[in-house]
């Protein structure tokens, strides 16, 4: 019985152990804190705190003299009578704290307002608070506009709700004597965070299911936030969106920040040369670089050759269809600035990617800067585009694919020839699709009044070699210039972009029928690349087949473009680094012959050798107020460089290109393209009136403080 006892009492003291081991490791409670220790309201009117820490859902008790309501983190208390009044905070861990209420009375003439605690509908719904006393004429405040906006006509306040959540209404009379209510939207919830300006509520996926305004403001966006199919999303001008690079659990195969448009969902972004709606990135000035997050990615229901295809960067957003008048909103003065992002080998977010979207849609004053992929590129659809620009890129500028056959017309491309990209960068890239099929409707893109500056004759210190080149094929006592400012230099995991070298001005290829016209392009290794049917490496014949047979043909057409500072005019293969001109020199082969033929008008200044100097000379006979993208030198180290204040690559007097255009050609005739513009390349001249750029673009947004509105 002794030897039962003592076994009875190690177990029974074991157990006891194991019960404190678990009550150790059960999960404190958190404090509860606030944003202010202490909050003041008058008798008859609202004020709010907010709950900084805490486990959520939390419970409020009332006083004598003030009461209180909770949503999400935002107590709103009203004021019952004048003194002191304890708000008791409890959270779902039981954790409690007060919030000290200090209850004075209403001003002299103060409003009294009908209702203080008024509910409405999101997108759109409406509801009115009636004043009465107070001294007329009243303004009203709304705290959160993009939770709800008020107005005043006389006596009658009228609310109208946007998205779910809560906000205090301010009515102020003529004497200053203010009263406030609350108003809690209904419906569904878009904004988070304690003031209200964070969108998408943090995780990978978000949905927007309803119409939702996004009132001129600063804001975060984190996640992949989805435009469902009925639902519009409104972006008003001068509205700045710092997009977050956070991702879940370390995952490296997912950019923690896209905006997608689904098939059926729309987006209006509409702003004004004075005040554009920006998307950039949500790091400090100094601090920011390609892959940042990932893009706007819209969907439509217009046609592709491929029918029902799912869009590239990994999001779940299906498009094609066979309305090419389907309308997926508005994008208007807009940058996007630090995005694109590489899911996958080959399957990337670019900075705007377009997917079968109609030409029901507006897209114009469109500028992508510092883009870790394409700046823009289109997978089928028929959208129409006029002025976007492509700034400083990391792949290609302009890429056309899947059967797109829209209209393009004054775009701006100008490289920093410190990056390029593994795939080889060059401006145009265009394609029927990627295994260069005859699948119809063919891409078909047409391209006018076009200004691309590559990288040759910005630097002396230029050479097209990169940082990852194999070093045992590195030209004796030469030093890689392409660095991508150490941003794509890893070749691990972890950073997915990957510096490369250039190669051509427009590279058309694998069956595509792209066409461009009336454009200037200056200082690649190659000016035109149309590669035959859906050649690779080495083939350099076989001229009768795919783009080729097109070129022959009239099914594609390069005419009335200007080269300036190519290494060749042409080349017939893509995707051999720095062996093009082992293909002969420029007359013996396709590209080249193609773009020399006298009837296609195009002209040609040709560096005299390979030299800095000669290039420099050959892009000067173009009078561009500006060829470089940078006030030279440029560091060899850094983030970036000064831009030149002027950013202004427009011709000057006397310049070849101010008559150089020409809308004889019928594949013109679409009345979407402006036919007074009879000059090469984006810009009529450097007059001031002629300057599209202006206000709306920037052109130093490494530099620009985005913690306020401007």
């Amino acid at each position: 019985m002794k030897s039962f006892i003592q076994k009875f009492s190690l177990a029974v003291a074991a157990m006891a152990i194991i019960f404190a081991g678990c009550k150790d490791d059960e999960k404190a409670p958190v404090a509860i804190t606030f944003s202010s220790a202490a909050v003041e309201v008058t008798v008859g009117s609202i004020t709010s705190a907010t709950i900084l820490t805490g486990e959520a859902p939390f419970t409020v008790s009332n006083d004598a003299n003030a009461s209180a309501t909770v949503d999400g983190n935002t107590i709103n208390i009203t004021g019952i009578a004048v003194g002191a009044a304890s708000i008791r905070v409890t959270g779902k861990d039981n954790a409690t704290a007060n919030l000290a209420v200090a209850v004075s009375a209403a001003p002299v003439n103060a409003p009294v307002l009908n209702n203080l605690a008024l509910e409405v509908e999101d997108g759109g719904g409406t509801g009115t608070v009636t004043i009465s006393g107070g001294t007329p004429a009243f303004t009203v405040t709304s705290e959160h506009p993009n939770i709800a906006t008020a107005s005043v006509s006389g006596t009658t306040v009228t609310v109208t709700g946007h998205s779910m959540g809560t906000t205090l209404v301010t009515v102020k009379g003529s004497d200053d004597a203010s009263a406030t209510f609350a108003v809690s939207v209904t419906g569904e919830q878009i904004f988070f965070g304690p003031e209200k300006t964070q969108i998408g509520d943090g995780r990978k996926s978000f949905y927007i299911e309803k119409n939702h305004t996004i009132k001129k403001g600063l804001y975060t966006m984190v996640g992949w936030i989805y435009v469902a199919d009925g639902a519009e999303l409104t972006i008003e001008p001068g509205t700045v969106i710092k997009c977050s690079d956070y991702n879940w659990n370390g995952d490296k195969s997912a950019t923690g920040t896209s905006l997608i448009v689904k098939m059926g969902g729309k987006i209006f972004a509409e702003g004004t040369s004075e005040e554009p709606v920006v998307f950039t990135s949500n790091k400090a000035p100094g601090q920011r670089q390609a892959t940042d997050w990932g893009g706007i990615i819209i969907c439509g229901r217009a046609r592709n050759n491929q029918g029902t295809m799912m869009i590239e960067g990994g999001v779940d957003a299906p498009h094609g269809g066979d309305d090419d008048d389907d309308d997926s909103g508005v994008l208007k003065f807009v940058r996007l600035e630090f995005g694109g992002y590489p899911y996958a080998l080959d399957n990337e977010i670019n900075g705007l990617t377009l997917g079968s979207v109609g030409r029901g849609t507006t897209l114009e004053y469109i500028q992508v800067s510092y883009c870790g992929d394409d700046s823009f590129e289109w997978f089928g659809g028929s959208v129409n585009c006029k002025y976007l620009v492509a700034y400083h890129g990391w792949d290609d500028e302009f890429d056309t694919d899947n059967g797109y056959s829209g209209k393009m017309q004054f775009l701006l491309s100008v490289r920093d020839p410190k990056i390029g990209d593994q795939s080889n960068s060059n401006g145009f890239e265009s394609d029927n699709n990627a295994t260069g099929s005859t699948q119809t409707p063919y891409t078909t893109a047409v391209f006018s009044n076009v200004t691309i500056i590559g990288p040759m004759g910005q630097d002396p210190n230029f050479n097209n070699y990169d940082v990852l080149f194999n070093p045992a094929n590195l030209p004796a006592g030469l030093t890689p210039y392409i660095t991508g400012y150490g941003w794509g230099t890893s070749t691990g995991a972890a950073f997915p972009i990957r510096t490369g070298i250039y190669q051509a001005a427009m590279q058309i290829r694998r069956n595509s029928r792209m066409s461009c016209f009336n454009s200037v392009l200056t200082g690649f290794p190659v000016g035109l690349m149309i590669v035959p049917g859906n050649a690779s490496s080495g083939n350099t014949g076989n001229y009768g087949t795919g783009s080729h047979e097109a070129a022959t043909n009239d099914l594609l057409k390069v005419k009335n473009v200007f080269f300036a500072g190519m290494g060749m005019t042409g080349a017939d293969v893509d995707s051999k680094a720095h062996a093009w001109s082992g293909l002969g020199p420029d007359g013996e082969n396709f590209s080249a012959n193609y773009f020399l033929k006298p009837e296609l008008n195009n002209t040609v200044f040709e560096p005299a050798d390979n030299t800095y100097a000669s290039i420099v000379a050959s892009i000067e006979q173009l009078g561009l107020k500006q060829f470089q993208s940078k006030v030279l030198p440029i560091p060899q180290t850094g983030s970036s460089a000064p831009n030149d204040p002027t950013a202004d690559w427009r011709p000057v007097a006397g310049s070849p290109l101010l008559t150089g255009g020409d809308f004889s050609d019928p594949f013109l005739n679409d009345p979407y393209f402006d036919k007074t513009a009879t000059y090469a390349g984006a810009f009529k001249s450097d007059k001031e009136e002629d300057n599209w750029m202006k206000g709306w673009t920037n052109f130093d947004p490494q530099n620009t403080d985005y913690s306020k509105l401007p």
